[in-house]
């Protein structure tokens, strides 16, 4: 699965989960009905806790974004409606707020991040 987890971000693991599914699910890159890795296999790729995947996924679904279905996984919601323009944007923010003050700490201008953003975004889209 495609999650970056930066264990020196000061924020906690199951929360950038939680940040980067939602993100995902958002944006349409896990679709409706589609099954999610199980707790097991997402936490061997990842390296953390089985406990720690249990909770983000826990955390999905208090919020209506995933549903465990026994015997079968865990798999998206099926409701495309579910984000906004404005929830979309919400969503982004932390990630954002954090590749800009990365930029600014490394002292990237405005157009070298611009750039950056750019060749990453062809890259994903391909």
């Amino acid at each position: 699965m495609f999650l970056h987890l930066n264990p020196q971000s000061g924020e906690p693991v199951y929360r950038q989960m939680v940040r980067q599914l939602k993100q995902r699910i958002a944006t349409g890159q896990l679709a409706d009905g589609q099954q999610l890795p199980s707790v097991r296999d997402l936490s061997a790729e990842l390296h953390v806790n089985p406990l720690t995947v249990a909770k983000a996924y826990q955390f999905l679904e208090r919020d209506g974004l995933v549903e465990f279905r026994r015997g079968q996984g865990t798999f998206v919601a099926a409701d495309r409606d579910r984000f906004s323009k404005a929830q979309q944007q919400k969503l982004i923010a932390p990630a954002v707020a954090q590749v800009v003050s990365e930029a600014l700490h490394l002292g990237l201008s405005v157009g070298q991040l611009q750039q950056l953003i750019r060749q990453y975004y062809a890259k994903q889209q391909s």
